[in-house]
């Protein structure tokens, strides 16, 4: 029962991780193969335990690389340099944490059961975390669809999720190891059958705890009071010249509030870039009968016009010279306006930290119209016709620990105005990031418990529920249109546990994968490790 292991052909590790990356990509959208998270990792676990570590880390990194690619390849429709710049960088994470459950697992062989799951969650956590953080297609994303096992990140956010996956196929690879060495599955069952046994339990008292928070929070969204929301989908295309066609742009972004107006919403949202001008810069800078300003104040001009309050997203430049991803909302019955800046920039896209000093890069980044931003600080907080909301700007809703921050300050949902128009450049990206953008938004709606209605520039345009469903717009995919829809508006005292206590799960992942690592390596003393055939 050892074929895998004792094979001489070199094609066979080939295939055990040919097998992981392709099965791991197609748990992504628009794949959506999802069950196979539940054991893809098996294979290549039971190789970490019993291949040398120089074997484990090559073909992790090598096949890291596939995985990346299948489910990023529409970053090149980003920005050319994406692609071939976070491929590598996150096959270097996958790579080195595969060391370290093999180590910790080979050191440690009575605690290996939990090396997985404890390590795999730091490695989703680092790769997410800070300015430069990407937190995209993290295995907990994967239950999108599955949503009473998802309801429990509003205890442990989604990297909670992605833990039990990881103990379920950890626990696996334990039966699977027995198997091989006893040649019977009745035996190796009945060896593992304490691992099986507390494993089934925490997955039926989540599954438990799932459908009845599913069912509570469906009940009380539907009971709660609605904002009616008019979500915008311009479908403008990202590379387009939006200047040189700016009166054909005004012309068909009035007729979709005027229309959107006559079913009178609390509130019209613009998705990123429906307004591209630098509107109060050129507005200090320049007199009211310029032409920028004169195109620029009928914008402005139109939650008077329409006698609603309009939320648009649009490029600013402050007097300090900092560049700013902003969205403003003007109330037609309130003075003035109110302006949140976009607090977590994308990577590269937007935002590179001291681009400037190598004047290579700082070319290249300039010529792609990248890393030019500055990133904010302030939470800031939207009194609207009906409750108080945030808004949060692009993929800021993949992000639940920025959403719980607004918790704290007593919201009642989220808007969202994305663009994420430039995934059909080339004809490269389709639905792909598209539907990923909305898998990540869903566990973040669970955890806080609120929704989150998002205006797309070509869509999926929609509400994520506080339960997770998902009102989607009936505009499709890069077509234009608009959707009003009611959002509920959630009582602000309706404070998860996760909301309480933020990352706290997934430190302590970090915490215990740096313990065991110390562990491994001073704490115990060992005889020389002999790799198994």
């Amino acid at each position: 029962m050892r074929p895998i292991f004792e094979k001489s052909s070199k094609l066979w590790p080939h295939m055990i991780w040919l097998i992981w990356a392709v099965g791991y990509a197609f748990c992504f959208p628009t794949y959506n193969m999802p069950f196979l998270i539940w054991f893809i990792f098996v294979p290549v676990l039971l190789f970490a335990y019993r291949q040398p570590y120089n074997k484990t880390v090559f073909y992790a990194f090598f096949y890291s690389m596939l995985f990346w690619v299948m489910t990023l390849f529409w970053l090149l429709a980003f920005h050319e340099i994406s692609l071939p710049f976070l491929t590598p960088a996150y096959s270097v994470y996958n790579a080195f944490f595969f060391f370290c459950i093999a180590f910790v697992a080979k050191k440690l062989p009575k605690l290996r059961v939990f090396a997985l799951p404890v390590f795999w969650v730091a490695n989703e956590l680092i790769r997410s975390t800070g300015y430069t953080g990407f937190q995209w297609n993290l295995i907990g994303d994967t239950q999108w669809q599955s949503l009473y096992f998802l309801q429990s990140a509003d205890i442990w956010g989604v990297y909670g999720v992605s833990f039990l996956i990881l103990l379920v196929n950890s626990v696996l690879a334990e039966v699977v190891d027995s198997w091989i060495e006893t040649k019977k599955l009745g035996e190796a069952l009945l060896k593992q059958r304490t691992l099986l046994i507390v494993t089934g339990a925490i997955m039926a008292a989540n599954l438990v705890y799932g459908i009845i928070t599913f069912h509570y929070y469906d009940d009380l969204a539907k009971k709660s009071e609605q904002a009616k929301v008019a979500l915008m989908q311009p479908n403008t295309g990202s590379f387009d010249d939006w200047w040189g066609e700016r009166w054909e742009n005004y012309g068909k972004l009035w007729k979709l509030n005027a229309e959107a107006a006559l079913q009178s919403p609390d509130i019209i949202v613009w998705s990123e870039t429906m307004l591209r001008n630098r509107v109060w810069f050129y507005l200090r800078h320049y007199g009211a009968d310029q032409e920028i300003n004169v195109f620029t104040l009928r914008f402005l001009k139109m939650p008077y016009e329409f006698d609603t309050p309009i939320l648009f997203a649009h490029p600013e430049t402050e007097n300090n010279g900092l560049n700013y991803n902003t969205v403003d909302y003007i109330d037609p019955h309130l003075p003035g306006y109110v302006t949140y800046r976009k607090i977590h920039l994308t990577p590269f896209g937007e935002w590179l930290p001291y681009y400037q000093l190598i004047p290579p890069l700082k070319t290249m980044l300039e010529t792609l119209g990248a890393a030019s931003y500055s990133p904010a600080k302030d939470f800031v907080v939207f009194t609207g016709r009906k409750g108080k909301f945030a808004a949060m700007i692009c993929f800021e809703d993949i992000f639940s620990i920025l959403a719980r921050k607004f918790i704290l300050k007593g919201v009642n949902y989220f808007l969202n105005a994305t663009n994420d128009g430039w995934a059909y450049r080339f004809q490269i990206g389709g639905p792909f990031p598209l539907w990923q953008h909305i898998a990540g938004v869903t566990g973040v709606a669970i955890a806080v418990r609120r929704p989150i209605a998002r205006a797309v520039n070509t869509g999926v345009s929609g509400v994520v529920m506080p339960n997770g469903t998902i009102d989607v717009s009936p505009v499709p995919i890069y077509q234009q249109g608009f959707y009003v829809t009611d959002v509920p508006v959630i009582d602000e005292h309706i404070v998860t546990i996760y909301v309480r206590i933020g990352y706290l799960f997934p430190y302590i992942m970090i915490i215990l994968a740096l313990a065991g690592m110390a562990f491994a390596v001073f704490g115990v003393k060992h005889e020389p490790h002999k790799e198994k055939a």
